[in-house]
């Protein structure tokens, strides 16, 4: 294992997805995936899930990601690590589950305005859609080949699993109905995005926190705009302007294309990692002190706004 210059593609190729998938996912996302995938799985990702304007009001009530948005992101990468690379049937995947499941009770318990804001099975469903086939839209979007059929396999598997792991208000979803399939899961996504949504103010504040927020972590400042508009394109031009943070000329669209389609392509000649990505996240990571600090400043940049 983890011989030669790309190495994972022959591993995945030698697992069985009906009985792999766990392994599959934990050598792919633990080893291809780099820090800036999983920011652009988190913050388009979440854009997307809060169409609903019950969703968009819940995190703007918890106001975490306006405020104090690096700590969001490193919770969110550890959720995502512990699910993706650990597995799901390990101690810290089922850990993870069971910590957001107390934070969602938390969450309800202290939103008695916005009854059933964590009831819809929907509104778990669709996450775990988003982040199973998130890969394959945004690929096959710029032209590239998307997802391999075992990969698919092993995507849904993962996605299932994690689902039954999830409570929502009432009470667990192990009973409940997910996307039988790959197929069916993009179909469910595609038909949740059709819904009709109503802008709310929520949204825009929360969405455009997040934009920033992307923008400012990933990109220096004489490229934020760039940035930002690389929000957009993930996100989508329908969500972008539910949210009422704009879209982009033709011209900037294309550049935005032009970045992504020439970061997947050098990611398919670079080897792969050798350090699996928790241990690259945690190089990274700020320290409780250092977050405080960061967070001081955003307050204080804040009020001086």
């Amino acid at each position: 294992m983890r011989r030669g210059y790309k190495w994972v593609d022959r591993e995945l190729a030698a697992m069985d997805p009906e009985s792999d998938w766990e392994r599959m996912i934990s050598l792919y996302a633990g080893h291809r995936i780099p820090e800036f995938g999983l920011a652009m799985m988190i913050y388009p990702g979440t854009m997307r899930m809060m169409q609903s304007s019950m969703t968009a009001a819940t995190l703007a009530h918890t106001s975490k990601l306006e405020t104090k948005p690096h700590r969001r992101f490193q919770d969110g990468n550890d959720f995502l690590t512990a699910w993706m690379v650990d597995g799901l049937s390990s101690e810290a995947g089922r850990k993870a589950a069971a910590r957001l499941n107390r934070i969602h009770r938390a969450v309800d318990h202290r939103t008695p305005h916005l009854p059933g804001n964590l009831e819809d099975v929907d509104e778990f469903v669709y996450p775990l859609v988003l982040l199973a086939t998130s890969g394959d839209r945004l690929q096959t979007s710029l032209g590239l080949p998307g997802t391999s059929e075992a990969m698919k396999i092993a995507w849904h598997r993962w996605a299932q699993t994690l689902f039954r792991l999830l409570d929502r208000g009432s009470g667990s979803l192990s009973d409940e109905a997910f996307p039988e399939d790959w197929n069916a899961m993009t179909e469910f996504a595609a038909k949740f995005d059709a819904r009709p949504y109503e802008p709310t103010q929520a949204g825009h504040r929360v969405a455009t926190a997040m934009m920033d927020f992307f923008a400012e972590r990933w990109f220096p400042a004489p490229l934020r705009a760039f940035g930002r508009d690389i929000t957009r394109y993930l996100a989508g031009e329908p969500v972008c302007r539910l949210h009422g943070i704009g879209w982009m000329s033709p011209r900037r669209e294309r550049v935005v294309r032009i970045f992504l389609k020439s970061a997947f392509r050098a990611q398919r000649l670079l080897p792969d990692h050798r350090t699996p990505l928790p241990e690259r996240l945690r190089r990274n990571r700020l320290t409780p002190v250092q977050l405080r600090q960061v967070e001081r400043l955003t307050t204080r940049r804040e009020r001086e706004l």
